[in-house]
């Protein structure tokens, strides 16, 4: 049987399932870079964290991710048949799973008490961000592939979720590592509920301005928690001697040799 020379196209099908990942696991990933490379080598004297574990946690919190994503669809197909408030009172329950999740996995004797806890706590939250943001927009729309309006709404909605959910892991985190879980984790639960609240319009509303104006809402809202996360709570978790090496460190690697006489 002859062989045409052609190979056979991308199907719509697959195109989604690749612009889902891109759009879910890229924003995730940028942006736990950004988050510890200060804490890594260069930067640092050497690495503050087990790179293993970021990862893990990472891959961990990817895998929770896919469950709270039944989760939310469970949810909506319950209000959608309930009506009335189900919605808000939705937002709740889903707000607590997640953070839930995030206090048994970083809470336990392995990571109580270390201050690196908090940077895993970061990597398990942004891993969440990436699936549920995958199988948002993968779900959301069967027409993804021949729409790059929505692929770039989609985008924005991923940056909000790793901001939000990076944030939220790393305020968890923190909590855990400074023996203060329960008062970190009534923060870090109203950090993730505000975020769904602002952003329940995005999801239930046909309004495109009402739909854009909930997510760049959420996107604010995201941005100014994880700027407070990056410049206070990350740094914060470093024991004292740790942060003024760190300041000493790029001073000293700049600091010319002196002349022999």
């Amino acid at each position: 049987m002859m062989r045409s020379g052609h190979r056979p196209g991308v199907s719509s099908h697959e195109a989604r399932l690749a612009i889902s990942f891109l759009v879910g696991v890229g924003p995730a990933a940028a942006l736990m870079w950004v988050s510890l490379r200060r804490f890594d080598y260069p930067m640092a004297p050497k690495a503050l964290f087990d790179d293993r574990r970021v990862f893990l946690a990472f891959a961990v919190g990817m895998g929770f991710g896919v469950f709270a994503s039944v989760l939310t669809i469970f949810l909506s197909v319950m209000v959608a048949a309930a009506g009335g408030f189900g919605g808000t009172l939705s937002l709740f329950v889903v707000a607590l799973f997640e953070v839930s999740f995030m206090l048994v996995y970083l809470n336990r004797p392995g990571y109580r008490g270390r201050f690196e806890t908090t940077f895993y706590g970061t990597s398990l939250g942004l891993g969440a961000a990436a699936t549920l943001t995958m199988a948002s927009a993968f779900s959301l729309n069967p027409t993804l592939a021949g729409s790059p309006e929505l692929a770039a709404l989609l985008a924005l909605f991923a940056v909000s979720m790793a901001l939000i959910l990076g944030s939220t892991g790393s305020l968890v985190g923190f909590g855990t590592a400074r023996q203060q879980a329960i008062r970190y984790f009534a923060r870090a639960y109203l950090v993730r509920l505000s975020h769904l609240l602002i952003l329940f319009f995005f999801f239930t509303t046909r309004e495109v301005p009402v739909a854009a104006a909930s997510l760049v809402a959420s996107l604010a809202f995201a941005a100014v928690v994880y700027v407070f996360v990056y410049r206070e709570i990350l740094p914060e978790t470093l024991p004292r001697e740790i942060r003024r090496e760190l300041r000493r460190w790029p001073r000293e690697t700049k600091r010319p040799a002196k002349e022999s006489e």
